[in-house]
């Protein structure tokens, strides 16, 4: 808590500080200081995104192991064939918070309605970490190519639950629409935003010292928020996003996948 005090402090001695030297620029070069376009958004544009994240990751993989097949011709001319072998799940889970959770991006804005840019994001995050291993012997019989019955039977499992912390970084490019234009208006700096790129997230356990749990894929970002000018070119704003990533790999008895959530202050110029 007295960590996010601090925050709240700096980020509004930073705005405080914008606008002195928004009003001290103009004072001393009133031509030169003043903005062609005062509180909208257009020409350059650069924004950075600092706040509280959540990361869930969780990562699936399935090995077979063929042990043995035993076909014979059935008396019904069909032809059957029973397989024995062993198969190995494994699963891994990452849950964590990070704080402060950055992301900065610029672009170009235009007609004061709509944002491009590029963005570059990361964080690191203290939580949990989750292993469990699954092996099962397996009997099934097969008909034609067909399977007409399975057995599964568990043969070891092993859970295992321990301290961790991890790194999330991304790459990607991204649109802001303001919808609101009027500067009269109250609803004037609300925005909602889209992203995609590229991203990866990765968990080290704290007993062990081992890596788990690497999820890397395509990214979609969604946000929404509120900014208020503070000066002609700058303004501060707070909002909420959602990152949801998956990564289909190339052996289909994998699949990982992981999303963030973030609570964000935000210092935006142009």
């Amino acid at each position: 808590m007295k960590m996010f005090s601090k925050f709240i402090c700096v980020f509004a001695f930073a705005a405080v500080a914008l606008v002195h030297a928004d009003v001290v620029e103009n004072n001393m070069a009133p031509s030169a200081g003043k903005s062609i376009f005062p509180r909208e958004h257009r020409s350059s544009y650069f924004s950075v995104n600092w706040g509280l994240s959540y990361l869930g990751s969780e990562r699936k993989s399935s090995d077979f192991g063929f042990s043995s097949s035993i076909g014979s011709t059935r008396l019904d001319g069909r032809y059957e064939r029973l397989e024995r072998y062993g198969q190995h799940d494994e699963q891994e889970s990452f849950s964590a918070w990070g704080f402060p959770s950055i992301d900065i991006r610029f672009g170009r804005a235009f007609g004061n309605l709509v944002a491009v840019h590029f963005s570059f994001g990361g964080g690191l995050f203290n939580g949990e970490g989750e292993r469990r291993k699954q092996d099962y012997a397996v009997h099934r019989t097969v008909v034609d190519e067909v399977i007409e019955a399975e057995d599964k039977q568990l043969a070891g499992i092993m859970d295992q639950t321990v301290d961790s912390y991890g790194i999330y970084m991304s790459f990607g490019f991204g649109v802001t629409v303001y919808p609101f234009r009027d500067p009269s208006s109250p609803l004037n700096g609300l925005f909602v935003g889209i992203a995609g790129g590229l991203d990866v997230s990765m968990a080290r356990d704290d007993v062990y010292a081992t890596d788990y749990c690497t999820v890397g894929g395509v990214f979609n970002r969604y946000e929404i928020g509120k900014d208020w000018w503070v000066s002609d070119t700058w303004s501060i704003g707070v909002g909420f996003s959602f990152t949801k990533s998956v990564y289909p790999f190339e052996n289909d008895g994998e699949t990982a996948s992981h999303h963030l959530v973030g609570l964000f202050f935000r210092l935006t110029r142009g």
